[in-house]
């Protein structure tokens, strides 16, 4: 199960596409967990770079994934726990101001294949 906010454009989509709208209700928290994969340029220092942009944002890191580099091309895959989901954006921008970071995205998860 995916939880959306009712605003996300993925939610439209669904609901045209016959799907059911299940409510959830949260706790009075406004801690959010996310994963997010940013797409880099391979060069020395560029983990401890983006780890020091996650948590001067705020955030703390649940687990951590990097592919080896492939045609100069590093994938970061990071969980992460942010106190207050508003402060996303600002993560998001954060890590791509990194230097050789070139996109920063929710990851996407899919299903798996029966």
């Amino acid at each position: 199960m995916t939880v959306h906010r009712v605003e996300c454009a993925a939610v439209v989509h669904m609901k045209g596409r016959g799907r059911a709208e299940i409510g959830v209700r949260w706790g009075d928290t406004t801690e959010c967990r996310v994963t997010l994969v940013a797409e880099s340029f391979g060069r020395p220092h560029l983990l401890a770079d983006l780890t020091e942009a996650i948590s001067s944002a705020g955030a703390d890191i649940v687990s951590a994934t990097v592919e080896p580099p492939s045609q100069q091309r590093v994938r970061h895959t990071y969980t992460l726990q942010l106190p207050d989901a508003a402060h996303l954006p600002a993560l998001m921008r954060a890590m791509r101001d990194v230097p050789g970071v070139y996109d920063v995205s929710r990851a996407q998860h899919q299903a798996p294949a029966l």
